[in-house]
């Protein structure tokens, strides 16, 4: 036959010892971890945070409202879209004072951007 009081202190030392072996360790995990487990909580972490500002970002843009489409001379379109090479005009056609005001005209703009 089993003693009920001898059964009860095995019980009490025991979770005695379960309760002194967790405040030996404060919450700390019981081995060190390595240094790529440490990278990855690091990479995990960037990770939220990158998330995070991207949906901040994501919910400020939706209030913000663009100006409207304006109609566009066929002109403008022309001198905003890049050239072709077929579309090029033959350059062996050109005097030196074509080619003069060219760069001239080039000069003003790369000023302008500058300023």
């Amino acid at each position: 036959m089993v003693n009920l009081q001898n059964l009860d202190f095995k019980i009490v030392f025991i979770s005695l010892c379960i309760l002194n072996l967790f405040t030996l360790h404060e919450g700390r995990p019981l081995r060190k971890r390595t240094v790529s487990e440490v990278q990855l909580m690091h990479n995990i972490g960037e990770l939220k945070q990158v998330q995070e500002r991207r949906e901040w970002l994501q919910m400020r843009l939706q209030g913000i409202h663009t100006a409207p489409a304006r109609g566009s001379s066929g002109e403008a379109d022309r001198a905003r879209r890049r050239l072709r090479p077929d579309e090029l005009p033959d350059l062996s056609d050109m005097t030196t004072e074509d080619i003069q005001y060219a760069l001239n005209l080039l000069d003003k703009l790369l000023k302008s951007k500058q300023s």
